[in-house]
């Protein structure tokens, strides 16, 4: 179940390939929910907005990550 409506930018799960996209940020530690202020934690670029059919994360890119 969504905690919010999902954005129409939202990263869902719905294919092999976002699969995968999304089992790496979350193996990676770069997705995550927000804080009740709507921040993120350090090195976290996309929020967890909802999960999908399979329960993996529906994702929203919030940051960009720099090398």
């Amino acid at each position: 179940m969504n905690r919010k409506p999902v954005p129409k930018d939202a990263i869902v799960p719905d294919t092999p390939e976002k699969e995968s996209f999304v089992r790496g940020l979350v193996d990676r530690g770069e997705a995550s929910w927000a804080d009740k202020e709507g921040k993120l934690p350090s090195g976290v670029t996309h929020e967890i907005v909802g999960h999908g059919p399979r329960g993996l994360p529906i994702v929203i890119e919030r940051r960009k990550k720099l090398f």
